[in-house]
């Protein structure tokens, strides 16, 4: 008689195998190449697999920057909270924001996937869910008020202020350094969800200090 316990495990593993592989062989191509030259057949002919493979796992390559985008920033925020376990909510979130953007705005291939992600608008909502989520456990933290509906204006407003700003400073429109966009990202996040200045200020440049010393070399945002 057939285990079917056995089989269902070993096909779970399988896909989970076979996912795996197309990811890592998007963000290989993805940084080699970026967004705009790197195609579905691209990821496809590199992973060794049909192109009907990849759509049964991710529709369009726009859900695999989604993928990658999200996964990225959680390790990242489990990777804080597993170095420094005395770190409130608040905090962790800044800590992984700045882990998150140095490590897209200090590599060269990073910045530029990320540059032309956000020129094509790719499924920023796909995005959201997630920035969402933080931002409404942030806010109930710290025991600020707000409505469903602010959550959105504050994700609308701070992916438009970040994709104007990005594009300056990729396309050299604007002198500022890495460092002092991070900064920038961050603190208009934390302003447009009514967060103390002072507060912001103190906990950035922690961020920045936690960074030094930190680096989690395990996780990449492509490779």
């Amino acid at each position: 008689m057939i285990d079917t316990g056995k089989v269902t495990m070993a096909t779970s593993r399988k896909g989970t195998q076979t996912k795996s592989n197309i990811i890592t062989t998007a963000k290989i191509l993805f940084y080699e190449n970026g967004y705009n030259k790197t195609g579905i057949q691209d990821i496809a002919d590199r992973a060794d697999v049909k192109l009907g493979t990849i759509t049964y796992y991710y529709k369009k390559k726009d859900d695999m920057i989604t993928d990658i985008y999200n996964v990225f920033f959680l390790a990242l925020y489990d990777y804080v909270s597993s170095v420094s376990e005395n770190l409130n909510l608040y905090t962790k979130y800044c800590y992984a924001l700045v882990l998150y953007y140095e490590a897209i705005l200090n590599d060269e291939h990073n910045k530029t996937l990320y540059y032309e992600v956000l020129v094509k608008n790719v499924n920023p909502h796909g995005r959201t869910n997630i920035t969402n989520t933080l931002n409404r456990s942030c806010l109930d933290f710290l025991n600020k008020n707000y409505i469903e509906a602010d959550l959105e204006v504050i994700a609308r407003s701070e992916y438009g202020a970040r994709k104007e700003l990005f594009i300056d400073f990729y396309e050299k429109n604007i002198k500022f350094t890495s460092r002092a966009m991070i900064y920038f990202f961050i603190r208009n996040l934390f302003r447009l969800m009514n967060l103390d200045g002072e507060m912001i200020e103190n906990t950035i440049q922690q961020g920045f200090e936690f960074s030094n010393k930190n680096k989690p070399e395990g996780i990449k945002f492509l490779i």
